[in-house]
């Protein structure tokens, strides 16, 4: 079971993104949510269609800190073509 004590996230304008944009973000969204509430992989995999694996590596994702902030990525980490580094030359 995953017990994860963190900070909470701020929500995503959802107004902002696109029919598939919003669909793929609100399947990882869910896929995370699950995983932090320690589903199993069966009930992970048939609500969402993505395997457990692919859910905690999306929380790490979220989880990471944004440099520029110091806070964590959070939910804009399942935004599809969210950047999570800027591109430095």
């Amino acid at each position: 079971m995953t017990q994860v004590h963190r900070e909470p996230w701020e929500e995503i304008d959802e107004t902002q993104l696109t029919l598939a944009e919003l669909c793929v973000y609100r399947t990882r969204r869910k896929a995370v949510e699950l995983y932090l509430k320690g589903e199993t992989a069966k009930e992970i995999l048939c609500a969402t269609g993505l395997k457990k694996i692919a859910a905690a590596r999306l929380w790490e994702r979220c989880n990471r800190v944004d440099p520029e902030t110091g806070k964590s990525r959070g939910f804009q980490a399942l935004v599809p073509r969210s950047k999570i580094k800027r591109f430095i030359r």
